[in-house]
């Protein structure tokens, strides 16, 4: 089986023939599936199929971009008429430009799928029929719902899968694609006894159907839901804090927006200006590994072709190297790490991580829970898309969890807030668990639980 570049060959050679001096044709294609259930019944259903067509053409160091969804032979000729006018007229930048064939990775000039051996598509997405989907849905809710007499209902029970595939042609001879797929279960579980109620989340997700796991993510759920009722304020003190591997993946998601290239370039990371420097405890290693076998953020090449790789940007708590796309790369006069990523085919090219993850430890979150004489463990962390910022580098988050006392949970604890910065966390971790985790959910992060020396928890 092999890519169908008519399409993309329309795009190129008419970008060529109206005068670019070199262009590059990305088509994506994808099919999202989203059902919900409530209550025993089916919510929502809901299916859709994009499918389109993004260019950038260069006259010289100009760049014009236009895209389209119609992918008819006129559409295409359309929007290369608009990509070509927009160069025209677009100020020069000596940085831009496409990646070199020497960046490619392995048979991308042959006009084949790559990656096969990755393990990026789940065969039985198309076999399993609708029925079985809500079937599995209806199992979340129902198994979280006979978990404990405490569980009153769910909020959501929800199973999503996409599928589709990546394909890009330019003129210096890239022709290659790749296909993929990820689906997911999710729920959100609502406990409540006579001081009140209290929810949990859960999760299950792979690139197949068949990996998923119903009633694990149903019991994920319940019990987190359970085990925070009755919870209540501390007092505000700076102590030890252990965040649980979900928690963890928020703050590696924002270091991850940190360490971009692009963020970097525009002054907008609270690590620019300090590569080599040491910015966490030894222990710190972050990896971004675009070629791990059956990542959620695992790829053959990035979205401008050029070949996905390991690296570490943090290796024993030193900043080693940011990551790039061919434009921020060219800025700082390096190379791409192959990081480049867009959304879709309407958008234009960013930085974005592949699978990043911080390396596991050897530690059970039970052993680093033992060695706390009195501290708090955080099970969820609210607000962090805007509490955890990667400009300033400052946390400032609420959070649910347990009171830890002589290494043993003591009790519930709600509306608190942790404050401080990603320095004063990265430079504090003194346990790092065994348990590493990876969500599609956040873009392909990966992490374990943490353990942290001193935080300010803000209560009452």
């Amino acid at each position: 089986m092999q890519p169908d570049f008519e399409k993309l060959d329309i795009a190129l050679e008419g970008s060529l023939s109206g005068g670019a001096t070199e262009a590059e044709a990305f088509l994506q294609r994808e099919r999202e599936l989203t059902l919900k259930v409530f209550n025993r019944g089916v919510e929502k259903y809901s299916s859709a199929e994009t499918r389109g067509i993004g260019l950038r053409t260069y006259l010289g160091d100009r760049l014009g971009r236009a895209f389209t969804s119609d992918v008819s032979e006129e559409a295409i000729r359309g929007a290369v008429a608009s990509a070509v006018q927009s160069a025209r007229v677009s100020p020069g930048d000596s940085d831009r430009g496409l990646p070199g064939p020497e960046q490619f990775p392995e048979n991308a000039t042959e006009g084949l799928y790559l990656g096969e051996d990755l393990q990026l598509w789940g065969e039985d997405l198309d076999a399993v029929t609708a029925g079985e989907k809500i079937e599995f849905a209806l199992e979340m809710e129902r198994v979280a719902l006979e978990y404990d007499p405490r569980i009153i209902g769910v909020e959501t029970a929800t199973y999503s899968e996409s599928a589709g595939e990546v394909v890009i042609v330019n003129s210096r001879g890239f022709r290659a694609g790749y296909r993929s797929s990820v689906c997911y279960g999710y729920l959100v579980a609502i406990a409540e006894d006579r001081d009140g109620s209290q929810t949990g989340f859960g999760f299950t997700a792979g690139r197949s159907f068949g990996s998923l796991d119903a009633k694990a993510a149903s019991k994920e759920a319940s019990s987190m839901a359970v085990s925070l009722l009755g919870g209540r304020q501390v007092e505000t003190a700076k102590v030890p804090v252990l965040f649980d591997n979900l928690s963890t993946a928020e703050m590696v998601a924002m270091l991850a927006a940190a360490l971009s290239g692009e963020a970097v370039t525009r002054g907008r990371s609270f690590l620019a200006g300090r590569l080599g420097e040491k910015m966490a405890t030894e222990a710190v290693t972050i990896v971004d590994d675009g070629l791990s076998k059956g990542g959620f953020g695992t790829a053959p090449f990035d979205d401008e072709g050029v070949a996905t790789s390991s690296k570490s940007p943090v290796e024993e708590g030193v900043l080693r190297t940011w990551l790039h796309n061919c434009y921020t790369a060219s800025r700082m006069g390096t190379r791409s790490t192959g990081n480049a990523g867009r959304p879709s085919f309407r958008a234009r090219v960013a930085v974005t991580p592949t699978n990043i993850r911080l390396e596991p430890g050897r530690a059970s979150p039970d052993e680093l829970r033992s060695g706390i004489q009195r501290g708090f463990e955080v099970l969820e962390l609210q607000g962090a898309h805007v509490g955890l910022n990667p400009v300033t580098g400052e946390v400032s988050v609420g959070a649910k969890g347990r009171w830890v006392q002589k290494g043993r949970a003591t009790h519930a604890v709600t509306e608190v807030t942790i404050a401080g910065t990603m320095e004063e966390i990265l430079g504090g971790i003194t346990g790092i668990g065994n348990d590493i985790r990876f969500t599609p959910l956040l873009g392909g992060v990966g992490t374990p639980s943490i353990l942290v020396e001193g935080l300010v928890v803000s209560g009452k």
